[in-house]
């Protein structure tokens, strides 16, 4: 007589393949989903604010820049006090928000290391290679190999995945060694407190 309890070979095979996903239970995958949309909000949230305040930023400048080198006559005493008061208070203000982007930077790190994190716990990807994408973007492939091993954490899958992307047509840039937007943006207060100075000193 056979076992009620007994497990048909097909159920228990399938039983034990589902036994080795590595699936979190439903009550968690929800909730990495919820902070994983939560985290993907806040990361939009401040890459928005680093490019609006960022323009409003080199805006003003460079409207200030093109008045006072039009409209200010070249030599007199006035002009230099006049450029070096609004080049002064434009250089405080450049150095503040050079601080507040190493702020929103370093927020934005956090937001996607945690991001990655829950992508490796929920089978997800696309956070994963753009992380991997920006951080060996000078593809050559001894450096995909180590940084896809890093990102992988020990998950063969996920590295070898990450190694056919590094391969594919997709992950080739224009140009492979071009900088990316957070060192643009670092740079961008140092070049307009040149672009004052400059001004300061043709004027004189």
């Amino acid at each position: 007589m056979r076992n009620a309890r007994e497990v048909p070979n097909g159920e228990r095979g399938l039983a034990g393949e589902s036994a080795t996903m590595r699936v979190p239970p439903r009550n968690r995958w929800q909730i990495l989903l919820i902070e994983y949309e939560l985290l993907d909000a806040y990361w939009t949230h401040l890459h928005q604010r680093v490019w609006m305040s960022g323009l409003v930023l080199v805006g003003l400048t460079m409207l200030g820049i093109g008045f006072l080198a039009t409209g200010m006559d070249t030599g007199k005493l006035e002009t230099q006090r006049v450029i070096g008061l609004i080049g002064g208070v434009s250089t405080v203000l450049s150095m503040g928000w050079w601080l507040l982007l190493r702020r929103l930077f370093s927020a934005q790190r956090v937001a996607e290391y945690r991001k990655n994190e829950v992508e490796r716990e929920l089978g997800m990807r696309s956070g994963l290679y753009m992380s991997f994408l920006r951080e060996s973007r000078l593809f050559k492939s001894r450096g995909n190999a180590r940084v896809a091993k890093k990102f992988a954490e020990g998950d063969e899958d996920l590295e070898h995945e990450l190694q056919e992307f590094a391969a594919s047509p997709a992950a080739r840039p224009w140009l492979p060694q071009f900088m990316a937007d957070q060192l643009v943006w670092s740079l961008v207060p140092w070049i307009l407190i040149g672009a004052w100075a400059t001004l300061y000193v043709v004027k004189a």
